[in-house]
């Protein structure tokens, strides 16, 4: 997939408030697993929002990074082969 990142994704997220899966690129990708997650203060000079960060595992084995803020919702920062 040669796909510009970062790209807005649709994010399922659990009950307990973390990842459980994404739809990218036209496919549906479900999370084995939250590797790392953090919370980013953002460019406060830039009236930049917080973000939260998570670092996840996808069932086809491949990392992936995503970003949440309130207002701009997810997108997908980076993708780990």
């Amino acid at each position: 997939m040669s796909k510009r990142l970062p790209q807005t994704v649709e994010v399922q997220v659990r009950q307990d408030g973390l990842p459980g899966g994404l739809r990218w690129a036209g496919r549906r990708i479900g999370i084995r697993r939250v590797f790392d997650d953090w919370e980013e203060a953002g460019c406060w000079w830039l009236q930049e929002e917080p973000r939260q960060v998570y670092r996840v595992v996808g069932d086809n084995g491949v990392a992936y990074e995503l970003h949440h803020q309130a207002s701009s919702g997810w997108r997908l920062y980076r993708v780990f082969d």
